[in-house]
C-alpha cells in the first residue's frame, strides 16, 4: 500500500526543531527526507553528542536520510544545485538572509527548478518590520502572548510549542502548495512566522479583540471577561478545573447542563439539580465559589482513579492529569502506536514517537531512527547524481561533504 507522499524528495537544511518537525510529518507520510547537514553534523546534532543526549535526535528526525555538504564551499553549492534540480520540496530555518547570501535563496533555486516548493521557518516570516530579526521558541512564546497567557511571564515555558506547532504548519504549508503545483505545475514559497503561529492559537487574545466592543456587556452579565473565563485563577470555574485528588489531580469538564447534572448526581448531589445557583452556564460562572466548595470535599478523599472511574461511568468527561512517566506508558498511545522504536546502528534500541495522523487507505510509518551525519551522503550522490567512485572521493578529499 503506498504512502501519500511517496515518490516526493524533500531536501531538509533546518535544525533544532521547527524544521526537523515539519520534515519528520513529511517522512512518515512516506516523501524521501535527505537531511542535509554540514560535515559534522547540526547545531542540534552537534549540542545533543556533547552532552551524550544524542538519542534525542530520533525524536525529530527518524525516518529521514542523512548526508553532509559543506555550504561555503563552491564544490558543495553546486552539488546542492544539482539535488535542488530534482527534488520537489526544500525545507530551512536559518537566520534570515543567509540563502541568501550563498546564492541559495527562493529566487535563486525557482530558476533551476521552477515546480521547487521552498519553505522558510523565521521567527517573525519574511515580511514587515521585524522580518530581519532573530528569534527562539521562546521568544515567539513571549511574542506571540502565550507566556502571558498561560501566566508564566517570570519563566521558561516547559514546552517548545512554538517550534513543534510551526513545523506542523510548515509541513500543512507544503502540502497546500503540492497540490497548487498539482493543478498549476508551478512550485512557491511556503513563509511560516512562529510569532504568527503562537497568535493564531493565543485564542484569549483574539476573544478579547473580537468581543471588545461588547466587553462591558458580557462582563456584567456574566461577572468577569470572556478570555480570562477558563483560566483565571483568582476566580476558577467548577466546570472546566484541575481537582485535587488523594494522589493527584484530575481535570473535569461538565460544560452543558447535562454534564453539569451527570456530576452532580456521580458525587451523590442530586438534591443540587435544577438548583438556581447552576441551572444554566450563566448562574455557574456567577456563583462558580459555591460550585467549587460543593465539589472540592468529594474530590478531597478520593484517589484519581476511583474519581476517573465514577466519572467515566456517569459519562462526565473527565481525565487524570499524566506526568512524563505516566504518559510514556499509557496504554491508549501504545494503542495508536505513539510509542515506537527504532533499531539504530550504533545506539541500539531507540524510542521514537509515532505518527499523529491515521490515514486509513495509505497510514503513514515509523520505520528507523536518525542516522549518523553523513550515513547517506555517497549513496545519495551516486544514485541520484550519477557520481563516479572518484568524483565522490574528490568531494571528500576537498572537504566539501
Amino acid at each position: 500500500m503506498p504512502s501519500p507522499l511517496e515518490g516526493f524528495r524533500v531536501l531538509d537544511l533546518s535544525q533544532f526543531l521547527s524544521g526537523p518537525r515539519c520534515t519528520q510529518l513529511l517522512a512518515q507520510a512516506g516523501a524521501e527526507v535527505i537531511k542535509v547537514e554540514q560535515p559534522g553534523g547540526e547545531t542540534m546534532r552537534l549540542l545533543t553528542m556533547a552532552s551524550g543526549m544524542e538519542r534525542m535526535m530520533s525524536l525529530i528526525n527518524g525516518d529521514k536520510k542523512c548526508m553532509t555538504l559543506d555550504l561555503k564551499k563552491d564544490a558543495a553549492r553546486g552539488i546542492f544545485r544539482r539535488l535542488v534540480a530534482v527534488s520537489d520540496v526544500l525545507v530551512e530555518n536559518f537566520a534570515p538572509g543567509t540563502m541568501d547570501r550563498m546564492r541559495l535563496g527562493y529566487e535563486d533555486l525557482r530558476e533551476i527548478n521552477p515546480r521547487l516548493i521552498y519553505a522558510v521557518i523565521t521567527g517573525f516570516g519574511r515580511t514587515g518590520p521585524y522580518a530581519d530579526r532573530l528569534a527562539f521558541d521562546i521568544i515567539a512564546q513571549a511574542m506571540g502572548g502565550i507566556m502571558a497567557a498561560n501566566e508564566r511571564e517570570d519563566r521558561p515555558p516547559a514546552i517548545f510549542f512554538a517550534d513543534l506547532v510551526a513545523g506542523a504548519y510548515a509541513a500543512n504549508g507544503i502540502l497546500l502548495a503540492l497540490l497548487h503545483r498539482q493543478r498549476t505545475g508551478m512550485g512557491q514559497l511556503v513563509d511560516i512566522s512562529l510569532q504568527d503561529v503562537m497568535y493564531f492559537h493565543n485564542f484569549p487574545a483574539q476573544c478579547q479583540r473580537v468581543l471588545e466592543e461588547v466587553q462591558e456587556e458580557i462582563s456584567g452579565l456574566i461577572g468577569k471577561t470572556v478570555d480570562r473565563l477558563f483560566a483565571d485563577p483568582e476566580s476558577p470555574v467548577p466546570f472546566w478545573y484541575s481537582y485535587k485528588a488523594l494522589d493527584g489531580y484530575v481535570v473535569v469538564v461538565a460544560l452543558t447542563d447535562h454534564h453539569w447534572n451527570s456530576l452532580l448526581r456521580a458525587i451523590g448531589r442530586e438534591d443540587l439539580v435544577g438548583d438556581e445557583r447552576f441551572n444554566n452556564i450563566v448562574a455557574r460562572v456567577r456563583n462558580a465559589r459555591q460550585g467549587l466548595a460543593v465539589i472540592l470535599p468529594w474530590m478531597e478523599t478520593r484517589t484519581v482513579g476511583e474519581i476517573v472511574d465514577v466519572f467515566y461511568k456517569a459519562k462526565v468527561p473527565c481525565g487524570p492529569v499524566l506526568g512524563e512517566r505516566q504518559v510514556n506508558e499509557h496504554p491508549q498511545l501504545r494503542a495508536r502506536g505513539m510509542l515506537q522504536e527504532g533499531m539504530h546502528p550504533r545506539l541500539g534500541t531507540v524510542p521514537m514517537p509515532g505518527c499523529p495522523m491515521r490515514l486509513t487507505e495509505s497510514p503513514c510509518q515509523v520505520s528507523g531512527p536518525c542516522p549518523d551525519a553523513g550515513a547517506h551522503t555517497e549513496e545519495i550522490l551516486k544514485r541520484l547524481l550519477q557520481l563516479s567512485d572518484a568524483e565522490v572521493l574528490a568531494l571528500r578529499d576537498s572537504g566539501a561533504i
